[in-house]
């Protein structure tokens, strides 16, 4: 069995306050750690800390994120696996995503649909969730029971058999690794 965190932020940014206003939610943000000290952090998102774009496909670097959003809240949920999903997960990372990032965008046009829940899809596109929802469904590891384009930050904090490690300040958890 393996280990893979789901980890939800909200760094505090101009944009987090946007899609917090349309989401309601107190997370905006939606990221897949492989491992638990976060050196394999995937999502769709800033590619530069300091700057909304360019975004897309990315390895979050956790460190750099505090170092410029120290505010930034997050909750880390644990998600046991079996050793074949685990598999089938980082391949599909490796395969699809790492070997291919340059074609992968930031779906900045398929957010009025996701906050209208209309199915939309773009080829080589996503926000965080529609990412780390298709990539969990596309390994096996989690049904959602609903398309990966209308996922949103609260359909990733009650998937059966996660356990909220952490809850409280990104700097505060990245301290105690």
């Amino acid at each position: 069995m393996r280990k893979i965190y789901i980890i939800a932020t909200n760094n505090h940014t101009m944009t987090s306050k946007v899609f917090k206003l349309f989401t309601r939610e107190k997370y905006v943000h939606i990221s897949i750690a492989l491992d638990s000290k976060f050196k394999n952090v995937y999502s769709f998102g800033r590619k530069n800390p300091k700057r909304p774009l360019p975004a897309g496909f990315v390895n979050e670097d956790f460190n750099s994120i505090c170092e410029y959003y120290s505010s930034s809240d997050c909750a880390v949920y644990e998600l046991e696996i079996n050793n074949k999903d685990y598999y089938h997960l980082k391949q599909d990372i490796k395969q699809k995503y790492i070997k291919n990032k340059i074609k992968f965008h930031y779906n900045i046009r398929g957010i009025p649909f996701l906050n209208f829940n209309i199915r939309h899809h773009r080829e080589y596109h996503y926000v965080c969730t529609q990412f780390c929802g298709k990539l969990l469904m596309d390994a096996g590891i989690i049904n959602f029971e609903k398309d990966y384009s209308l996922l949103k930050p609260k359909d990733f904090f009650n998937i059966e058999n996660t356990t909220l490690v952490y809850e409280g300040k990104t700097s505060n958890y990245l301290q105690g690794l």
